[in-house]
């Protein structure tokens, strides 16, 4: 892998003022993709996934996902591929919008204009650079070609990194700003929201179901919405039965619409897995994998599964039945296979590397257990997320697989600092941060400052319940 550098013949007196004109365009070139955010094998493959699903169904969303493919091609250095997406999404673009497709090409021209740059093609890197300046001279301060730059670019951040989540949900905010009723718009919003917020349990004033209704409102087709839905009911804590049935239905009517596509099959095996029908989910997901093998997405959540489906054997039979530890061991070997496909798709893939794992600790094969959470915490480190979620699962492998409590009590407790730790820089003022310090504090025996934690929490507003609870359990003493 590597970005692909054009050694340039020209002076730099004619490419300098040229770079600095391309630097103001809005396109995939200026909105700082860094590979180390993404694995660029996985994306190529969930692209062409996407592409595949929308020249199906005939949306004018596959215009964006060829942008998106070209850029990654361009990073692999295929120029001549990267030109051939580009040109298919002007073409579509010219199919779907007609006359109208001007203002949906900011991008794909700015793209244009940045490839050619590459390739040593002044001329037709300005030519570009022209179209764009006309396009921009022909709508003035109208807000339709910016509200379609910010349509794009949100939709790219989507599926690039969850690094640029947030970024995603701030693009369809403003352009919602202006065309409140866009039911594109409204989808995006919707699933940016879903995956950067986290209600409190027995929230019923979320922003995110809201949304989602929003959006379901306006576009009742869309199956996957359906299911976001359903998990986001299902994920408020204690739920009442009206919204578990409400689920069930949403689920049931998106399977109805939609029975063959990926997407909505993976996310029903997800809601599936999470209400405890686990071989449901499993058939689900092994339908997916007919249609989309190379899906690290897929493979986890079947490893997920068949974990799951190990525990309830080894929970529910124990050691005594050496059929049913068979069923458990077989368990645990689909497990394996598909959390390593997972990793070999999308080798960032830090919390499908860490489940690994625990797995080969469960095997009994110590030594590639620790050299796996060895990459999954230098990952985790680098790129500075799922640093918790590894802590976690480290401490169980200390717990369970190397039988040492000492260490995983250390490694849980370096878990919850980090959450305290993330909190606290969200939320200076967050109590629940404050109480998490105060009860490690209390772990390790340091009494006075877990006192001073715990009495910062309780005066900005944190539940007494959190702070009864750590206080009410004696607590061992660590050694440091």
């Amino acid at each position: 892998m590597y970005v692909y550098l054009q050694i340039s013949i020209f002076s730099y007196s004619l490419m300098d003022p040229l770079e600095s004109r391309l630097l103001l365009l809005e396109s995939h070139f200026t909105w700082a993709l860094s590979e180390e955010d993404f694995s660029p094998h996985d994306l190529v493959n969930r692209l062409r996934e996407q592409i595949e699903l929308e020249l199906k169904s005939g949306e004018a969303r596959v215009t964006r996902s060829y942008c998106s493919l070209a850029y990654v091609r361009y990073l692999y250095g295929d120029l001549v591929e990267a030109l051939a997406d580009l040109r298919k999404s002007e073409d579509l673009a010219k199919r779907h919008f007609g006359k109208r497709s001007e203002k949906f090409l900011m991008v794909t021209y700015g793209d244009f204009a940045w490839l050619y740059f590459h390739m040593g093609k002044v001329s037709l890197a300005e030519y570009y650079l022209k179209k764009v300046d006309e396009i921009r001279v022909k709508f003035g301060s109208s807000n339709e070609v910016h509200n379609e730059v910010l349509r794009e670019k949100g939709w790219a951040f989507l599926k690039f990194s969850r690094k640029y989540y947030n970024g995603a949900g701030e693009c369809f905010r403003l352009a919602l700003e202006t065309n409140p009723d866009d039911r594109d718009l409204n989808a995006g919003y919707a699933i940016a929201l879903y995956r950067t917020t986290f209600d409190p349990p027995g929230s019923r004033d979320s922003m995110t179901i809201a949304q989602l209704k929003r959006a379901i409102d306006l576009n009742p087709e869309d199956a996957v919405l359906l299911v976001f839905l359903a998990l986001r009911l299902i994920m408020q804590g204690p739920f009442q039965m009206i919204e578990y049935v409400e689920a069930i239905m949403l689920v049931a009517k998106a399977l109805k619409m939609s029975p063959e596509n990926p997407h909505v099959m993976r996310y029903v095996s997800q809601f599936c897995r999470k209400l405890g029908s686990v071989d449901f989910a499993i058939c689900q997901l092994e339908k997916t994998l007919v249609h989309t093998p190379d899906s690290a997405f897929t493979n986890h959540q079947l490893g997920l599964c068949y974990i799951t489906k190990m525990i309830e054997f080894e929970k529910k039979y124990g050691q005594c039945h050496k059929t049913e530890n068979y069923e458990a061991q077989n368990c645990l070997r689909k497990s394996i296979y598909h959390l390593e496909r997972a990793v070999s798709l999308k080798p960032l893939f830090i919390v499908a590397l860490a489940t690994l794992a625990v797995q080969y600790g469960q095997m009994g094969n110590i030594l590639k257990a620790e050299e796996l959470f060895q990459q999954a915490f230098q990952l985790a480190y680098k790129k500075k997320e799922h640093l918790q979620v590894v802590y976690e699962l480290y401490g169980r492998f200390q717990l369970y697989s190397k039988r040492s409590e000492q260490s995983a009590i250390y490694y849980y407790m370096e878990g919850l600092r980090d959450i305290a730790k993330h909190r606290a820089a969200r939320d200076p003022k967050d109590s629940k941060s404050y109480a998490i310090e105060g009860f490690i504090h209390e772990l390790k025996g340091e009494k006075l400052n877990a006192e001073v934690c715990y009495k910062k929490a309780l005066t900005t507003g944190v539940a007494i319940e959190i702070v009864a609870n750590a206080n009410a359990t004696p607590a061992p003493v660590l050694e440091n």
